[in-house]
C-alpha cells in the first residue's frame, strides 16, 4: 500500500514540502546546449557565489513556508542538483524515472535512500523520461515534453499511461532536443496561468493550452535559452520564485499581481537548469480542497 506523505495534483497548489540537493560537487559539463555555449565563451563557476545563491534559493522557499528536504551530494553527480529530473512526485505516490544522461544514471540510487519504499508508486523502464519533462497541471491534467533526448515516446507513453488509466487527459508536447527539457520552455505560474516561449511551440500544442484553460505568457526565446527565464517555481497562493536576473519576467509576474522571490541563481542557469530544475515538489496542497 503507497504511503500518502508526498503528494502532489497540480503545478500550482501550495508548496508545504520541497526535495533539494546542495550543489557541493556541481560542475557545468557539456551535456546540454546552454552549459555548452557558457563554457566555450570562457564561463568558469565561481563557487562561493554558487554556494550563496543555493543558500539564497533555500532561504526564499523557507521564508515562503516550504520545508526543504536534502538528498546526500556524492561526487561522481555533478548535476545532482537538478533533482526535478530523477523523480516525481504524483497524487499516486512518487514515480522513480529513468534518467538519459550516463554521469546521471547512478542519481537513482541516492533516490531510492530518500525515499522509503513503499513511497514509491512506480518505477519507469521503458526508454527514458526525466521529470523536467513532466508537468502535472492541475488535477485531471497531465502534459509531458518529448525531445527525442531526455524524454523519448517510450519513456513518456509508459508515464501517461498511468495517467491515462486513471482518466486523466494527457498530452505529449514535442520540440525539439536543443531545449533539452519542457520547463526551459513551458511552467505554470499560478492556477491557469503559465509562461512559455510561444513561438518554440506547435500551433496544436498552443491550442491545447488554450482549450484547457491555461493562459501564456509570451517569454523569448533569448529568455528561455540564456537566462532559463521559464524555469521558474509556483509556490502556490499567488507566489512564485524567478531568478532575480529574469527582470522582465518579473515585471511581467509581478503586473499579473503575483509576489515573486527572486535569487540570484545565474552560476545555475549557464550550466543549463535553474530554480524548477533544482526543486521537486514533495507535498503540495490539492486543488480540489481549495
Amino acid at each position: 500500500m503507497v504511503a500518502n506523505r508526498w503528494f502532489i495534483d497540480s503545478e500550482t497548489g501550495e508548496l508545504a514540502d520541497v526535495l533539494l540537493c546542495p550543489p557541493e560537487y556541481y560542475q557545468w559539463i557539456p551535456s546540454n546546449d546552454i552549459a555548452i555555449q557558457t563554457m566555450a565563451n570562457g564561463g568558469t563557476i565561481d563557487r562561493t557565489a554558487l554556494t550563496e545563491q543555493f543558500g539564497e534559493l533555500v532561504s526564499s522557499l523557507k521564508g515562503a513556508d516550504v520545508s526543504c528536504h536534502f538528498l546526500k551530494p556524492h561526487p561522481d553527480m555533478p548535476y545532482q542538483v537538478y533533482t526535478r529530473d530523477s523523480s516525481q512526485t504524483t497524487p499516486f505516490g512518487t514515480v522513480v524515472t529513468r534518467l538519459m544522461r550516463k554521469e546521471r544514471v547512478a542519481e537513482e540510487g541516492e533516490i531510492r535512500s530518500f525515499y522509503a519504499p513503499d513511497e514509491i508508486w512506480k518505477s519507469c523502464t521503458k526508454g527514458h523520461i526525466e521529470g523536467g519533462d513532466i508537468h502535472i497541471i492541475r488535477p485531471g491534467l497531465l502534459a509531458v515534453g518529448v525531445s527525442g533526448g531526455r524524454t523519448d515516446e517510450a519513456g513518456a507513453a509508459e508515464f501517461i499511461s498511468w495517467f491515462e488509466e486513471a482518466g486523466w487527459t494527457c498530452r505529449m508536447i514535442r520540440f525539439p532536443e536543443h531545449f533539452l527539457h519542457l520547463d526551459v520552455i513551458f511552467t505554470m505560474v499560478a492556477e491557469n496561468l503559465a509562461i512559455a516561449a510561444v513561438d518554440c511551440l506547435a500551433d496544436e500544442d498552443l491550442d491545447w493550452f488554450k482549450a484547457n484553460g491555461i493562459r501564456l505568457l509570451p517569454v523569448t526565446y533569448k529568455e528561455a535559452m540564456r537566462d532559463m527565464g521559464c524555469n521558474v517555481l509556483a509556490l502556490g497562493k499567488d507566489r512564485v520564485i524567478s531568478p532575480y536576473h529574469s527582470t522582465r519576467i518579473n515585471s511581467v509576474l509581478r503586473a499579473e499581481g503575483l509576489t515573486v522571490f527572486d535569487p540570484k541563481l545565474d552560476q545555475f542557469s549557464r550550466g543549463g537548469g535553474s530554480v524548477h530544475c533544482m526543486t521537486m515538489p514533495l507535498r503540495r496542497k490539492s486543488l480540489l480542497s481549495a
